[in-house]
């Protein structure tokens, strides 16, 4: 397609296998919810010795707040040999008031048994999230935890864990968010934290953290965008050339804007940031939920940026805000090119990918007068501009959920894109009101269902 510049881990398998009282109550007691899971008969040793250690220790379990392994017990495979070798609980010593919280490594020895091998301690109110990644290059992973501190406050620290005992690699405050990723593409992943400055007066940042010489220094940093509200997403990516990337969204005036950072020469740099605007104005836009993603499958990841199309309605009528989304890569320049122009209906779940003469020439409306028929559609108008020239409607897409829905989708000039159980979504298609570029037996190969993937950042 045409471009044009637009400047759980699979290795923490659940252990809580909660067994289901047959007395018929559904809900237990509330200290019930606190009591160390029932594991499955295999696991008998290890409960047992977990609950020894919790008993020494006067303990109860910690929560583990947020990321994609929040189990209170996780199993480890820490070499890659697909053998669960280890096993992480998470715990709070009540009774210190100093490192309350606790991370128990608990070992699999040749015997088949458990035993508590590694202690890691912290501070905090809760643990807000935890991994495990290769951040030295040796092969086996290593512990990151983020303890919680405040609603704002973390304590980012990596752990590697030796026959000697567990070495701190790192330990750093921030406030925002933090991700782990192989930016110089040297086979071992670096940390890039990210802090927001709470006084209006200083800078954001990002740091990033390579290991080097037994722990892990923060050898650059760069800044963020001036005025942003908070980082809700922060993932890895890769930009037009192939080269990895961190994407940080966040809320900006109104909308949203996203910082792409890139390691060269050994350096973290925003690509990005204009330092005249104080931003990352090339990627500011407005929040229409659309949520970054490589939605061409071409391996590079695209940054949404929405173009409200005019309105369809006359002088007077309600009108409603339609818009198109411009796809955009990201180049190491920082340079935006355009992979292409979707329209995204999320009130009916679909989205369609636009030939490339599209964007300049249409508009779009909702039609639900036929919506207490289980029919619902959306309209696409052929738009020219000119003063007092009509919008010409030229192709209809139908939600089709009514008990008639097979044969509305049957009714002449109608085709069908997509069906299943409960719902038919199709579609009718006037190729004489203007050369749109497309056939309507064609349709079906643009059109897409909005996933949950699609609609939730990571």
């Amino acid at each position: 397609m045409k471009r044009r510049a637009f400047r759980g881990v699979g290795l923490c398998a659940m252990l809580l296998f909660l067994l289901l009282s047959l007395s018929g109550c559904m809900f237990e007691q509330a200290e019930g919810l606190y009591a160390l899971p029932i594991l499955p008969e295999e696991y008998s040793q290890l409960q047992s010795t977990i609950q020894k250690v919790m008993d020494q220790q006067g303990a109860e379990y910690a929560t583990i707040s947020s990321g994609d392994n929040t189990s209170t017990v996780q199993l480890l495979d820490l070499n890659g040999d697909g053998q669960q070798e280890m096993a992480a609980v998470f715990l709070r010593v009540t009774s210190a008031e100093e490192k309350p919280l606790r991370v128990c490594l608990f070992r699999k020895g040749a015997d088949n048994n458990y035993r508590l091998t590694y202690v890691v301690e912290g501070d905090g109110t809760s643990i807000n999230s935890v991994s495990y990644e290769d951040v030295t290059g040796d092969g086996v992973l290593d512990l990151i935890v983020s303890w919680q501190m405040s609603t704002k406050v973390h304590i980012l620290s990596a752990y590697t864990m030796l026959d000697a005992g567990v070495s701190e690699l790192m330990s750093t405050t921030y406030n925002e968010s933090y991700l782990v990723a192989d930016l110089d593409k040297d086979g071992i992943k670096e940390i890039v934290v990210c802090h927001q400055d709470s006084t209006g007066e200083g800078t954001n940042l990002a740091e990033y953290y390579d290991y080097s010489g037994g722990v892990m220094t923060m050898s650059s940093s760069t800044r963020l965008s001036n005025e942003i509200y908070g980082i809700y997403s922060m993932v890895a990516g890769k930009l037009s050339d192939g080269s990895p990337a961190v994407f940080a969204s966040s809320l900006f005036s109104g909308g949203s804007l996203t910082d792409v950072m890139m390691v060269r020469n050994g350096q973290l740099h925003n690509i990005t940031y204009n330092k005249e605007a104080g931003y990352s104005q090339v990627t500011a836009r407005v929040d229409t939920g659309a949520t970054l993603s490589d939605i061409n499958k071409d391996g590079v990841l695209e940054i949404p940026i929405s173009m409200q199309l005019p309105s369809v309605k006359k002088e007077g009528e309600e009108t409603s805000e339609e818009s198109v989304v411009y796809w955009c890569q990201v180049d190491s320049s920082g340079t935006l090119a355009v992979s292409c122009v979707t329209y995204h209906c999320k009130t009916d779940g679909w989205y369609l990918v636009l030939p490339d003469n599209w964007p300049d020439h249409i508009t779009v409306a909702r039609d639900d007068s036929l919506s207490h028929r289980g029919e619902r559609s959306v309209v696409f108008y052929y738009y020219i501009g000119e003063e007092g020239a009509t919008p010409q409607p030229f192709l209809t897409i139908y939600r089709l959920t009514g008990s008639n829905r097979e044969a509305r989708a049957m009714l002449p000039g109608r085709v069908t894109l997509y069906s299943d159980s409960t719902t038919i979504y199709a579609a009718a298609l006037n190729e004489d009101v203007w050369d749109c570029d497309l056939k309507q037996e064609d349709l079906a190969q643009r059109f897409f269902l909005i996933t949950a993937a699609w609609d939730s950042e990571s």
